[in-house]
């Protein structure tokens, strides 16, 4: 008996189906470059063989590795293509699991279908990210549990369930999050629940773990990207345990904490939308009366990971703009929980329609199944454009521009994941900006990579072994580095220390470190900056996805005009002053120092 069992050609052939809808409109929409978010960083140590931010995902990086060698597309493209895989498959592995919950194709079809195009899901499918590889192995362990609840005497699905835990704890680490409700299945199935059984789980439980191995490995041998310069048994656990960033902590940027979180549950219940939201609610009290240890089951996986987690993450909607695309991505684990449900779901309207208009119960399910599969579609094209990012190029050129703007052998700092991690890229991968020495400020607080800029660039002075923006701050280092030009992409925090001897020179999209010994002339200012800025791609405001990182690359185009904009006002040149406001305005119509600094030069 497979896991599959009770499966004939029709069901295959709906997981087929399923599978394919998905598939093809996850790749007509998928980014075919790098775009904002952890994207970026991850195709770079996937394609460098190299470990990426704490924890390491190890398993994400080696599957990126193998797509990343596809003989077609770019490389961007290639990696981003795990995602697709991985959400797609994820589509499959929900219709089996509802099928077999449920015994209905067109149940479990438009369960799985509701799933693909939830908004969020789709969007989170289209680049490289750790949370579509975290949904496939959800969605298999969800299904190996429910296999073996079934069919208890088949050992093998739940030594299967044990490996495969542990294989998702390499990937994404709120795969435990499901640990309560897989201790559930094994309290239940308690009575032949023997020890050597759960022995052999655990043992498969801890082959699961084996990819982290490939951290250190990786570590050993110097790769371009090597987050956490692994070199000892300590500093593993520190990068797994994401000690740098506080291991109870979802961020640790300043800003991003607090908040309300009955904000937090709100936007999970949105992030269902009404389709799948209305399907869940009526689907859980079919389950309940039919399936009651599924219910509960599926209840707990939820609790802890949706609403526990969103309330305990602590981030803050409501200060941070870009907080809820960082909150989003650890919705669809309970997407994939709760997917199932909606199968149940269509059967509950089926019934209801058989009641109503006494028709025949196959009659009323083909008409519900039509029915949903008609909001599927809508939603579809609702979304298409939206979701859509195969021609988002915005963090490529924000890094190409950033590049093209800076001096060569300059030393670029640079804070923030949205505006470090696509120069991360260029530089590492496709060798742009070499003679460009880029330290990522937030990074200096940790001391592995101030060893790891002394080792791979020796010319750096860093006069401290960590970074304090009190103590050991910016001034510090650029003092230290005084003989090379010191330029700034965005902000670096809250380190004011530069303010008493030195001044912000723009210099298109990045500003220079200048001492205050040192002015230019106003002249030589804006016609510097007019060459400058007249080569670069800022985005057209309507193109961004709300609520991203793309907004800051947005507001760093728009920022140089209005900052040269206040210098000419300070100079008494309103005329001028003027046209600088409104360029920056044109650039980011949503810049409200502009159109102040606009409306103070009219009184």
């Amino acid at each position: 008996m497979s896991i599959l069992a009770g499966t004939n050609s029709k069901t295959w052939a709906g997981a087929i189906f399923v599978v394919s809808v998905a598939a093809v409109l996850y790749f007509l929409t998928a980014a075919r470059d790098i775009v904002v978010g952890d994207s970026p960083e991850l195709i770079t140590a996937a394609v460098t063989l190299g470990v990426a931010h704490a924890p390491g995902y190890p398993l994400f990086t080696m599957l990126g590795h193998l797509f990343s060698l596809l003989p077609f597309g770019s490389l961007p493209s290639r990696v981003n293509l795990l995602s697709v895989t991985c959400d797609a498959l994820t589509i499959g592995v929900v219709y089996f699991s509802a099928f077999r919950l449920t015994k209905s194709r067109f149940a479990a079809a438009v369960a799985a279908l509701v799933l693909a195009v939830n908004p969020t899901f789709w969007e989170w499918s289209l680049a490289a990210e750790v949370f579509p590889l975290n949904n496939l192995l959800a969605a298999v362990l969800i299904l190996l549990l429910v296999t073996w609840h079934e069919h208890p005497e088949r050992t093998g699905f739940l030594v299967a369930a044990f490996f495969v835990a542990g294989l998702a704890l390499t990937n994404h680490q709120t795969i435990a999050l499901l640990g309560p409700a897989f201790c559930f299945v094994l309290w239940r199935r308690r009575s032949i629940l023997r020890p050597r059984l759960l022995a052999i789980g655990i043992a498969a439980f801890v082959i699961g773990l084996l990819p982290y191995a490939y951290i250190p490995w990786a570590s050993a041998h110097h790769p371009a990207h090597n987050w956490g310069n692994v070199s000892s048994f300590r500093d593993l656990v520190g990068l797994i345990t994401r000690r740098s960033y506080g291991s109870a902590r979802l961020v640790a940027t300043a800003g991003y904490s607090g908040g309300s979180p009955w904000a937090r549950l709100a936007e999970l219940g949105i992030s269902f939308g009404p389709v799948a939201g209305l399907l869940i609610m009526l689907g859980a009290i079919q389950v309940f009366q039919r399936a009651r240890w599924y219910f509960w089951f599926s209840l707990i996986a939820f609790i802890f990971a949706g609403p526990f987690f969103v309330w305990i993450s602590n981030l803050n909607l409501s200060t941070a703009p870009s907080a809820l695309f960082v909150l989003q991505r650890f919705f669809l684990l309970s997407q994939v929980i709760l997917a199932p449900f909606a199968a149940f779901g269509v059967l509950a309207l089926a019934q209801f329609v058989t009641r109503s208009i006494a028709s025949t119960p196959s009659l009323a399910l083909r008409v519900v199944t039509a029915t949903c599969l008609a909001a599927v579609l809508i939603t579809v094209a609702t979304s298409y454009r939206r979701i859509d990012q195969s021609r988002n190029f915005i963090a490529r050129h924000f890094a190409e521009d950033v590049f093209n703007t800076v001096r060569p052998h300059s030393i670029l700092l640079v804070s923030g994941d949205g505006l470090a991690f696509p120069l991360m890229y260029l530089q590492k991968v496709e060798n742009v900006g070499n003679e460009t020495t880029l330290v990522v400020v937030p990074l200096l607080l940790g001391n592995w990579y101030v060893r790891q800029l002394r080792e791979q660039h020796p010319d750096l002075a860093l006069p401290f072994d960590r970074y304090d923006p009190l103590s050991t701050n910016i001034k510090i280092f650029v003092e230290a580095n005084s003989s090379r030009t010191i330029a700034i992409a965005g902000t670096i925090g809250n380190d004011h220390s530069l303010d008493a001897d030195y001044w912000p020179y723009q210099q298109g999209l990045l500003i220079v470190v200048r001492p205050k010994s040192r002015d230019v002339p106003l002249g030589t200012l804006l016609a510097e900056n007019e060459q400058l800025l007249a080569s670069c791609r800022p985005p057209a405001p309507g193109t961004l996805r709300a609520n991203t990182f793309e907004g800051d690359i947005l507001s760093l185009y728009a920022y140089p005009a209005f900052n040269i904009g206040g210098t000419c006002e300070r100079a008494g040149l309103k005329a001028e002053a003027r046209t600088w406001y409104q360029r920056a305005l044109a650039i980011n119509p949503q810049f409200p120092k502009a159109r102040e600094a606009l409306a103070r030069l009219e009184h």
